[in-house]
């Protein structure tokens, strides 16, 4: 999961949302106006989902009952617009995701904390407490840590676990892990078997790419380096931050 905490200090931030704020004055506040921000959010995640990290450059696909469709780059609202429209045009309720991780995980869900908890109005949703992660403005490695392992039919996975035991951390990475399926792949299920064996084949994209980094970090920092820097690629994935920060688990059994 990417860190884009620097989302607003982007050169190209403040002229964008001049763009933006001057499409919504003339009424314009559609899917189309709000995407004026996907090359920033894309420039900092370097064409990656933030959520599952999967590649947006149209490489990836999977198949649908029409064949095969491409995996694409959305800029949809963090607060869904069904339980909040008031944040409908709010530049700051904006996040790229894939659109497997947008249209087929998230879709309007919006947990809060304690689960039981109800929406607040408009003057208070600010005291919420979301159970879905922003990368945005949430720090990832406060709230996951990696594991490789196999899954329960034997496919080598990297998934995200809490890192706190307790609390509200640890609630907020159960359900980000629940809603976008990045845990316990094989165990929660999505309904659709195509989207499941795409969200699968990604998660055992990326045991395959970061277990020798892990292992290398297992032996030190400098072996580390020398693995990274022979996969410079990698640098950018917010994995690789995990993997050095030794916030991971490796099950070989």
């Amino acid at each position: 999961m990417i860190n884009m905490s620097s989302l607003y200090e982007h050169n190209d931030y403040e002229t964008t949302l001049e763009t933006f704020q001057e499409q919504v004055s003339n009424g314009e506040c559609t899917y189309t106006a709000w995407g004026v921000f996907k090359p920033i959010h894309m420039d900092i995640t370097k064409n990656r989902c933030p959520i599952c990290e999967c590649l947006l450059d149209n490489t990836v696909t999977r198949m649908t009952n029409r064949g095969f469709t491409t995996v694409k780059a959305t800029i949809d609202h963090y607060r869904p617009q069904e339980f909040y429209p008031f944040l409908k045009c709010d530049d700051k309720n904006y996040i790229l995701m894939c659109s497997e991780c947008n249209t087929e995980y998230k879709k309007s869900k919006f947990p809060l904390y304690p689960l039981d908890s109800t929406r607040w109005c408009e003057e208070e949703f600010v005291e919420e407490k979301p159970l879905i992660i922003n990368p945005i403005i949430d720090n990832p490695l406060e709230v996951f840590e990696l594991i490789f392992k196999l899954s329960s039919r034997g496919r080598k996975v990297l998934e995200l676990r809490p890192k706190e035991n307790t609390g509200y951390l640890y609630a907020k990475a159960y359900e980000t892990i629940k809603v976008f399926g990045l845990g316990d792949c094989e165990e929660n299920r999505h309904e659709n078997d195509n989207i499941h064996n795409c969200r699968i084949e990604l998660l055992s994209q990326h045991y395959d790419r970061f277990y020798a980094l892990a292992k290398a970090r297992k032996v030190g920092k400098d072996e580390f380096l020398r693995v990274l820097s022979e996969h410079r690629e990698n640098v950018h994935y917010g994995f690789t931050k995990f993997i050095a920060k030794e916030q991971f688990e490796i099950i070989e059994s």
